[in-house]
């Protein structure tokens, strides 16, 4: 059977790649949250030690960086589920459309 609705299909394809680009770079933007907070921390510290607050940033940065590392995650994955959502149901929609077509199809012959 001939397939219709190209650029919908186009479209849907386009709203998974786009969902699998957005985990990629949530993923990666954690990672980088997180290491720089941790890499920073050490300067932060030694800053901190200059104004007399001993310890107190250097854990509050790591912290920080791991919070913000999960929200970046939990952010970034809802988006990235949902663009790959939308990519998934619009495919949901033209199979639908296919077997309707086929099934009308088939009554007709057989009618």
């Amino acid at each position: 059977m001939k397939k219709k609705f190209g650029f919908l299909r186009f479209i849907a394809g386009f709203y998974k790649v786009i969902g699998i680009i957005l985990a990629v770079v949530s993923v990666l933007a954690a990672i980088g949250v997180l290491l720089s907070s941790i890499l920073g921390g050490a300067v932060l510290e030694g800053f901190s030690g200059d104004l007399g607050m001993q310890g107190l940033t250097a854990v509050g940065g790591i912290l920080g960086g791991i919070l913000s590392a999960v929200v970046i995650l939990i952010g970034g994955g809802l988006a990235a589920i949902c663009q790959f959502a939308i990519g998934e149901a619009i495919m949901v929609f033209l199979a639908i459309e296919e077997n309707t077509r086929a099934t009308a199809s088939l009554l007709t012959r057989q009618g």
